[in-house]
């Protein structure tokens, strides 16, 4: 299905820089928005979310040369921009008016809709830049699993034993993807999985949960964790920021807040994410290395 884009421009107002973690931190706010959220990044720093407006109705953004593009798939309640590649492709995922996920894929201004086969539900989250689309789909049950969608052919994705999987981030040569997987009712852990079809698991340490969203061309994965010690990820929690290069763990926290949430990262180290402050509203966020 294939839907022309409609537009909307705004400029960005930029908020102060921060610092911390050695990263410089810029804060993201849709004009006008109760609550933003950064999603994906790519190598021109180009960078893509949503944003929920005063009517609680929420849209897609695309930020690129300090200035917002708002965009809506025709005929949806809901839409929300997960991913972007180098050559402006961007993903997300759409709710029809009878409450359907869909994903989406917009490219050169006209959206085609994703859905996975035989599938009750579809997001897409992240494509890359040789084009490969990933994300989750669901059953009639409600059982939800991974997938890559490479060259028009679905591929599912799921951890053994698990739950449910989300796929998330893959590398242009297909090599590694990234994503979750919940392993128990109230247990997360993120994973990698490698071409041959191998999975790891990833675990903060110290902490019983992990997601992961996003791996660069380098290797670099990042996500986030909640900070409970007991073996639930509640939702409430709160939440912080991680970095995974070359084994190492860096915890990332925008600055003063008590909710991070690291989303993406670019072949650079550029990533964005969501905060909440103190107030408990919600922004988006760029961090770019200071070293």
């Amino acid at each position: 299905m294939r839907r022309t884009m409609k537009l909307t421009l705004l400029l960005l107002a930029v908020s102060p820089l921060l610092m911390a973690a050695d990263y410089r931190f810029v804060k993201i706010d849709f004009p006008n928005a109760i609550s933003t959220e950064a999603r994906g990044i790519n190598a021109r720093g180009d960078i893509v979310g949503d944003y929920v407006d005063a009517d609680d109705v929420t849209h897609a953004y695309l930020l690129r040369q300090g200035a917002f593009t708002s965009f809506d798939f025709p005929g949806a309640v809901f839409t929300g921009a997960k991913g972007i590649n180098a050559r402006g492709d961007i993903v997300g995922t759409v709710v029809d008016a009878s409450s359907v996920a869909h994903g989406y894929l917009l490219r050169d201004g006209q959206f085609t809709q994703i859905d996975y086969p035989g599938a009750s539900g579809t997001s897409a989250f992240g494509i890359n830049n040789s084009g490969d689309i990933t994300g989750s789909h669901s059953d009639a049950m409600g059982h939800q699993s991974g997938f890559l969608l490479k060259d028009g052919v679905f591929r599912n994705v799921r951890v053994p034993g698990s739950l449910s999987t989300g796929a998330f981030g893959a590398q242009d040569n297909g090599r590694l993807w990234v994503g979750e997987a919940q392993i128990s009712p109230d247990v997360f852990r993120g994973f990698v999985r490698n071409k041959s079809g191998a999975f790891q698991l990833i675990l903060f340490p110290g902490f019983p949960c992990t997601v992961a969203r996003w791996i660069n061309q380098r290797g670099d994965i990042v996500g986030f964790f909640p900070d409970t010690h007991n073996e639930e990820c509640a939702e409430e929690a709160p939440n912080h920021g991680f970095l995974l290069r070359d084994g190492e763990y860096t915890q990332i926290d925008f600055p003063r807040s008590p909710y991070t949430r690291v989303l993406a990262i670019n072949d650079d180290g550029v990533i964005v994410g969501r905060f909440d402050d103190r107030h408990g509203s919600t922004h988006g966020f760029k961090a770019v290395p200071t070293d």
